[in-house]
């Protein structure tokens, strides 16, 4: 009952801050000198904003040939649903323009690039087609084809693989028996990426709640503990981000627990944040940008 009370507020607070400011996702990235600790490091990072202020969101990062790309979910008042793009980055911030890579009838978004058997592969995020889908990169990093179907007939967001002693998991939110993505965690494994059949973890849902268990980018070591980062949307959709501790993973058991919040603080008039990837020291976020209405 707190937890409804709490949310009807957010909602009533998020409904007055539209009234009086714009907002819009933007990206924020950088190089760090350690491992990652987020009271010290987000707020030096570089940001990259839509032109028009539209959204830039969803952001996965991929070093290919001593190179630095960063894909994402894009939309614009042209294009009806979001689509994939993807732009370079460089040591002093700067950045190309971003370059469409896929376009389809249907909504994409949270392009979860990964190598695997030095090819490149993406899952995005397609639950308005009820699949989660393989994309191989054929030309990176501009050309992808579809590879197969993982699952069909799901409604499924922000999958995730992640390779654990010799299985391939893969971390996504469904809406079974559910209100909303987040408010369960479920997990399918195989033991061959491109030609295996993927299973339902016995526990699913592995964990369950109010809007807490949605995937808020790839698995990463924090402070020498193997995390699974999270979206938190009580206070509103994508609010911010958690680290969950993967403490067991198999085929038969899933444990995890919180270690750390990470609150979009670096800047005053950022709202929100529900995307972390962290690899080879580049950091990556996403969050909202407020701006007051004139």
């Amino acid at each position: 009952m707190l937890r409804k009370l709490q949310k009807k507020w957010f909602k009533f607070l998020e409904k007055r801050q539209r009234k009086h400011y714009h907002s819009h996702w933007y990206l924020r990235f950088g190089w760090l000198n350690g491992s990652f600790d987020q009271t010290t490091q987000c707020q030096s990072l570089f940001e990259i904003h839509s032109p028009n202020k539209m959204t830039f969101a969803d952001p996965f990062y991929a070093q290919h040939e001593g190179r630095h790309f960063i894909f994402f979910e894009e939309v614009d008042d042209i294009h009806p649903v979001g689509f994939l793009s993807v732009l370079e980055v460089f040591e002093d911030g700067q950045a190309t323009e971003p370059q469409p890579i896929l376009k389809l009838d249907y909504h994409l978004s949270y392009p979860c690039v990964f190598k695997h058997n030095d090819t490149w592969y993406m899952i995005p995020e397609t639950s308005a087609n009820e699949t989660i889908e393989l994309w191989k990169c054929t030309d990176f990093p501009m050309h992808w084809v579809k590879e197969k179907n993982l699952v069909e007939h799901i409604r499924a967001v922000d999958s995730t693989p992640f390779f654990h002693d010799g299985l391939w998991y893969l971390f996504t939110s469904t809406r079974r028996d559910c209100k909303k993505f987040g408010d369960r965690l479920d997990i399918f494994y195989t033991d061959d990426l491109l030609n295996g059949t993927w299973q339902e973890h016995p526990k699913n849902p592995v964990c369950r709640g109010q809007v807490e268990y949605r995937m808020a980018g790839q698995p990463f070591y924090f402070k020498d503990t193997l995390v699974r980062p999270s979206q938190n949307s009580l206070k509103r959709y994508g609010g911010h981000i958690e680290l969950k501790e993967i403490v067991q993973l198999s085929p038969t058991h899933y444990e995890e627990r919180l270690c750390q919040e990470i609150l979009p603080n670096w800047h005053e008039q950022d709202a929100a944040s529900h995307t972390i990837n962290f690899q080879q020291q580049f950091l990556l976020l996403d969050a909202v940008r407020l701006t007051k209405k004139s």
